[in-house]
């Protein structure tokens, strides 16, 4: 016991002195490790022994060999599927895409070892993999001495538990035998933006089954626990298709090296921006913003407009990123009648500029248009506020953010009076979170998503003071304020509004060959999926060397990477469950199909 610890420490000291420092400063001595007829801990402050004791025998060892003992089939586990069946996609929404996925299902579900109700597993990989609380450690050596896992994440908030472990776990072992799959955090608070990272890394192999266990409860555990939650059904959201992206990167070439003027820098100026989206709370600060029209720059987004131009409030920009051709009929009645500068994604309609009376235009990220510029706006995604708040953060250090709910509350709308959504179902059940002012407050994946990036944006653009006026989830990063509580002094708004307005120019955007940009993905795909798996975790791996590929080649060229990797990953998981369903053995069959299929995928360049 005191060599591993030794071991351990001399591990963390050379590799991750955070951990040494951490273990080496603890004062106190709350547990202490009983070793007298089998090992326990007690803890001193209330008496009590973290393992049972069963006729004076310690049952430290008996438990853990329990908790680690075929997590698969053990109810002390709990397993969170994403996605339970294999249903068809539409093929009028996705007509490609679609028509390779239902060719994948229906040749599984016509193969002899089909199975409808449950799925077939090995015996020693596991998936996604999250253990909550350490308490001695013990499981965790014998599961990963024994279990090759897709991921294991570990979180225990008790410095004094995790010194403990050193005495029972080889953690210089584990971290060697699973690299950059494993993710320990010890002490402070879950990082959400790890697990997001995660998550777009795994994106597929992590969207079908995790593996959950509690060591013991406490209440940084259950927040940690929801977190983890959020952010795993929050993995399903926002893979697109080519299909889709198909229609933003048409749009994209249409709009481009015209007349209307394009974002090709940032320069900050020296005034507060307040930025509007339509959350049901923005209905709270219409009055504040009223009275501080002229004591700010002012940016909408969406559908705020509307409530907005309702309360006779005009923004001094409006931002919009949809591509759907739908949103110009919805759109043009409040754009016809606003006065402000319109931004507009490239990837939009090209009717939204002909409508504006000051049409701007900005490249986005993370879509198909961004391998495509010169210049373009990073942390977009996943919903217009989103894109909102980064011109805003890239444009001054002081940002006020109202309707930026994120969330809503129980029973009431999610979207503000007097929008589009008046008229529509605008309700939703959703999961408990942290109130930015209530402790009544739900998201959904959708919603949290838009948080979690939100949360990536103030960490990494870092403007000096963002405000949250929004009654809804609470963002990290940001300081709670009520707008009664907010004074503002009166700015010279034109000369500002100009100086934002100098970074849009006139800009000669270069076109590429894609299409042979296309053709080298393909045949890099295919080539990946030769390689034939014998088992579930070399499956998983081609998954998830297919995707770091894509990722990678969404890194060099982002047009064509933004254009396919959301059919692949569509192909990918449906390939990935349904050899859960059948043998392994159908792997080539399934290949063939995404071969044949791949060839349909074509480049349109105007």
């Amino acid at each position: 016991m005191k060599n591993l610890f030794a071991k351990n420490m001399k591990y963390f000291y050379e590799n991750i002195p955070q951990y040494y420092e951490l273990i080496k400063n603890i004062k106190t001595r709350r547990f202490k490790i009983i070793n007298d007829n089998g090992f326990n801990i007690y803890d001193t402050e209330n008496d009590t022994y973290f393992y049972p004791v069963e006729n004076s025998k310690h049952l430290m060892q008996n438990i853990s060999e329990l908790y680690a003992n075929n997590p698969m089939q053990n109810d002390l586990w709990y397993k969170y599927f994403l996605t339970k069946d294999l249903p068809n996609y539409d093929e009028k929404i996705l007509p490609i895409t679609s028509k390779i996925c239902n060719k994948i299902i229906n040749s599984v579900k016509n193969s002899e070892k089909y199975i409808d109700d449950g799925y077939f597993y090995d015996k020693d990989f596991l998936y996604t993999t999250t253990i909550f609380g350490i308490g001695s450690g013990l499981h965790i050596e014998y599961l990963t001495q024994k279990y090759n896992f897709q991921s294991l994440f570990i979180y225990e908030p008790e410095p004094e538990f995790f010194a403990i472990s050193c005495y029972f776990v080889d953690w210089g072992r584990i971290y060697e035998k699973l690299g950059d799959k494993f993710y320990l955090f010890i002490r402070g608070e879950l990082d959400t933006r790890i697990l997001k990272k995660f998550y777009d890394s795994y994106i597929v192999s992590s969207n079908f089954l995790r593996l959950e266990f509690t060591t013991y409860e406490s209440p940084k555990i259950k927040n940690a626990k929801k977190e983890f939650h959020l952010a795993n059904i929050s993995n399903k959201r926002g893979w697109g298709s080519f299909e889709d992206e198909s229609v933003g990167f048409k749009n994209h070439l249409k709009n481009i090296n015209k007349n209307t003027p394009i974002l090709s820098g940032t320069k900050k100026i020296d005034a507060p921006i307040c930025v509007i989206a339509n959350g049901a709370s923005l209905n709270n600060d219409i009055e504040w913003i009223k009275q501080n029209q002229q004591n700010m720059i002012i940016v909408s987004v969406g559908t705020s407009i509307r409530p907005l131009q309702k309360a006779g409030i005009e923004s001094d920009f409006h931002i919009e990123i949809e591509r759907m051709p739908q949103l110009v009929d919805i759109l043009k009645p409040s754009l016809e009648k606003y006065n402000g500068y319109f931004v507009g994604a490239s990837v939009i309609d090209s009717e939204h500029f002909k409508i504006a009376k000051k049409p701007l235009m900005f490249v986005r990220d993370a879509s198909s248009a961004t391998g495509i510029s010169n210049y373009f706006l990073k942390y977009c995604s996943p919903m217009v506020g989103n894109t909102g708040f980064s011109f805003s953060a890239h444009f001054s250090d002081e940002v006020y953010m109202i309707g930026f709910d994120v969330g809503f509350k129980k029973d009431k709308r999610i979207h503000a009076e007097g929008s589009l959504y008046d008229d529509k179902d605008d309700k939703d059940e959703g999961y408990p979170v942290k109130g930015n002012f209530s402790n009544d407050i739900y998201s959904n994946d959708l919603l949290n998503l838009s948080r979690q990036s939100l949360e990536m944006a103030i960490a990494l653009l870092k403007p000096k003071k963002v405000y949250n006026l929004s009654d809804g989830a609470y963002i990290n990063g940001t300081i709670s304020k009520h707008s009664k509580d907010i004074t503002l002094s009166k700015i010279d708004k034109k000369k500002y509004i100009k100086k934002i307005v100098k970074n849009f120019k006139k800009d000669k955007i270069k076109l590429l060959n894609y299409s042979g940009f296309l053709e080298l993905y393909k045949n890099k795909i295919i080539e990946l999926l030769d390689k034939e798996p014998k088992n579930k975790k070399e499956l998983t791996e081609i998954i998830d060397l297919i995707n770091d590929y894509t990722l990678a080649f969404t890194r060099h060229e982002p047009a064509v990477g933004t254009l396919m990797r959301g059919s692949i990953w569509h192909m990918l998981n449906a390939m990935y469950i349904s050899l859960h369903k059948t043998n392994i053995n159908e792997y080539k069959k399934i290949v063939n199909i995404i071969k044949d299929g791949l060839q349909n995928y074509k480049i349109e360049m105007r």
